[in-house]
């Protein structure tokens, strides 16, 4: 199993005070083992994901990719007999 909190950013050219991330509300994720999508998930208004999986490495995804953005991590681990987290983060390009 795995959770965590997918952020996009940066949400302007111009960061102010810092703030330069968003929750990834709404984000879909997809996770894929050889070659084949094994779960998707909806991110929540915060951007919390909880997805089951069995264990072994998964390629993410997502569909709402543009061109220039970017969702890093790209491959996950699950391990066995517990709940990981993975904090992901998508990249939007804004320059």
């Amino acid at each position: 199993m795995r959770r965590g909190v997918v952020m996009r950013g940066p949400t302007s050219p111009i960061c102010h005070d810092d703030v330069c991330e968003a929750p990834a509300r709404g984000l879909v994720l997809r996770f894929r083992r050889t070659g084949r999508v094994k779960a998707q998930v909806k991110m929540n208004h915060s951007g919390r994901y909880l997805v089951k999986l069995r264990p072994g490495t998964y390629a993410v995804t997502t569909p709402a990719l543009r061109p220039g953005q970017r969702l890093t991590p790209q491959l996950v681990h699950v391990p066995r007999g517990r709940v990981g987290r993975v904090d992901l983060h998508l990249d939007t390009g804004v320059q």
